[in-house]
């Protein structure tokens, strides 16, 4: 249950920073420049980021790579945009 609870705040905070906050705005400056489609979008975008982070965060957790890591990824990227919404609408 713990590591079950570490892994959604990880995820949140890590999807906040990189695509909300300014300590990451030159990160999603550069990706825009690069790629504004895809790169530039996709890390602005809470549910894209929280994917990433979702299997980051696992990653780092577990230190072994599986089929797990894609469902990870989904769970962070569902999480991360409902508490931005919920967050969202509370400011």
């Amino acid at each position: 249950m713990l590591e079950l609870i570490i892994f959604i705040l990880a995820t949140i905070g890590m999807t906040f920073i990189i695509s909300l906050h300014y300590i990451f705005k030159w990160l999603r400056d550069y990706l825009n420049k690069i790629n504004p489609t895809f790169l530039g979008k996709g890390i602005k975008c809470v549910a894209c980021t929280g994917f990433w982070s979702g299997i980051i965060i696992k990653l780092i957790q577990t230190q072994t790579i599986n089929i797990n890591l894609f469902l990870y990824g989904c769970i962070g990227s569902f999480v991360c945009y409902v508490s931005y919404l919920l967050l969202k609408s509370l400011m």
